[in-house]
């Protein structure tokens, strides 16, 4: 049996799928995601594109950061991420947004397993998880 995700921005405007197990599920440091997301690190997923079913065009704004090849797309309505693609090219969901979906908590199957350029950090986190210098545990 499949999972299946049914996610959505904090006004229910905006809504995407998510089929399967992602590709990654991690904590990344890096300094362009703090950037492209606005956060101190990103915890999220990573897909492989036939597995996730993006908003309409008509619903998102697409942000592309003028510097590096990365995009984000937030609702028109409410202005919540609903996901990214960055290098290596897949959709990269927020782990935010499956957590609004299972009553605030991340279901288990997604919890993170690796922390990305932890060199790059800008807060420590005290937990076991591999932490990668850069992006060699995904092959970056």
């Amino acid at each position: 049996m499949t999972t299946t995700y049914h996610l959505s921005c904090d006004c229910g405007n905006t809504t995407l799928t998510a089929h399967g197990a992602p590709e990654a599920t991690l904590y990344c440091h890096c300094g362009s995601c703090r950037a492209l997301y606005g956060t101190v690190m990103l915890a999220g997923t990573a897909w492989r594109d036939d597995r996730v079913e993006p908003p309409a065009s008509d619903q998102v704004i697409d942000y592309r950061m003028s510097d590096r090849d990365m995009r984000r797309f937030v609702c028109k309505t409410c202005g919540v991420t609903v996901y990214g693609r960055h290098r290596p090219g897949m959709p990269v969901i927020p782990h935010s947004l499956f957590r609004k979906a299972n009553g605030g908590e991340l279901p288990a199957e997604l919890a993170p397993t690796l922390h990305l350029f932890y060199r790059d950090r800008v807060l420590d986190v005290a937990d076991d998880l591999p932490k990668s210098e850069g992006g060699e545990l995904m092959g970056m």
